[in-house]
């Protein structure tokens, strides 16, 4: 069950915290488990540092609450994590919502750099809808469909677009989770409408820490040309491309993943 500590506005965020050395943290994405990146777990401890994974509000282990459902409240949370830890020095990992509730941290805090170090940021748009002077989105979502998008009355069928996950990787995954469609969406809407809504372009070169951009080349989500706007928007940013990977190439190709990982914490 791991560990929790409670945020601001009462609310218990559960958390695995395991090693030693240099921190770690892991945000996931949208209706993911923290489990999901054990396989950064193992390859992180062996390699000395220490491995902080939690679970968002309304996700995993964590509780469930009516309020606090939009992504600046995420960013709260994760800061309040960081603070309760008193963690220094850190290297910040998100995958897809993980990043904009990374992203919403970096807005909201005065000097969110104290503690973070490093960024890695993974298959994440700055700004999901796409408009007339925006086409890096998600595919296909525009002002016109977005609600339809949340309501998951928008075609999300991902068959034949990207690649299937190692045998050993999907079993586990399906051991420890239900499928994504039956995440507790009714309870949970306001806060993916305002994942949606959110705009961090303003956010994205202010960054001022190294930062990993990671690029599934299969993405369903995402042409590849969106991480490369964010990874040339950083000021000391880079991208990365994984080619047999869709959105999930932590998943999809972890040991190359963590052999990047780590390389770029060694550096960092």
């Amino acid at each position: 069950m791991g560990v929790a500590f409670q945020t601001s506005d009462g609310v218990s965020i559960r958390y695995d915290d395991e090693g030693h050395g240099r921190p770690i943290v892991f945000a996931s994405g949208g209706t993911a488990h923290s489990a999901y990146f054990v396989w950064q777990r193992h390859a992180l401890l062996e390699a000395g540092y220490r491995v902080i994974r939690y679970d968002h509000r309304l996700h995993g282990r964590s509780d469930m609450p009516e309020h606090g459902q939009r992504m600046s409240r995420l960013g709260l949370d994760l800061g309040e994590l960081l603070t309760a830890l008193d963690l220094r020095d850190t290297v910040l990992v998100g995958h897809s919502m993980g990043v904009s509730a990374s992203l919403a941290y970096f807005s909201i805090t005065a000097d969110p750099w104290d503690r973070i170090s490093a960024f890695v940021a993974a298959e994440q748009t700055a700004k999901i809808v796409n408009t007339a002077d925006w086409q890096l989105g998600v595919r296909g979502i525009t002002e016109q469909n977005v609600f339809d998008a949340i309501d998951f009355k928008f075609n999300w069928d991902n068959d034949g677009v990207e690649p299937d996950l190692p045998e050993h990787v999907q079993q586990f995954f399906d051991s420890i989770t239900p499928s994504w469609k039956d995440f507790a969406w009714d309870k949970s809407r306001r806060l993916f409408a305002d994942h949606f809504l959110s705009d961090w372009r303003d956010v994205v070169p202010r960054i001022k820490i190294p930062t990993l951009v990671i690029a599934g080349r299969h993405s369903p989500f995402y042409d590849v040309d969106v991480m490369r706007w964010f990874a040339e928007t950083v000021p000391d940013g880079r991208l990365s491309v994984f080619e047999h990977s869709g959105h999930d190439p932590y998943l999809n190709e972890y040991v190359e993943f963590n052999s990047q990982l780590l390389e770029f914490i060694s550096k960092h």
